[in-house]
């Protein structure tokens, strides 16, 4: 349906008889400037995103994680732990 010349016709001829052929350039800008906006505002919210995740990682510091007692605990210690417990 998208591919058929006809139905594109049809959409600018809808258009045209909306809008008006003199309001075309300047909704045609405001949506350009839109999308700007937009793309910038996302990739501000990746890069604070992953700002935010690689600060996570580097405060937390060590690789295994400290048990109720306050002692390093390996993963696979945790595991055998929690297995026995179970």
């Amino acid at each position: 349906m998208l591919k058929n010349p006809v139905f594109w016709i049809a959409i600018i001829a809808l258009v045209l008889l909306l809008f008006g052929a003199s309001r075309l350039p300047d909704i045609a800008g405001n949506v350009g400037k839109s999308l700007k906006v937009f793309k910038k505002e996302i990739k501000e919210l990746q890069d604070d995103t992953d700002i935010s995740i690689d600060d996570k990682s580097s405060d937390s510091g060590s690789t295994g994680s400290t048990d109720t007692t306050g002692s390093p605990q390996s993963t696979e210690q945790r595991r055998t732990d929690e297995n026995t417990t179970t």
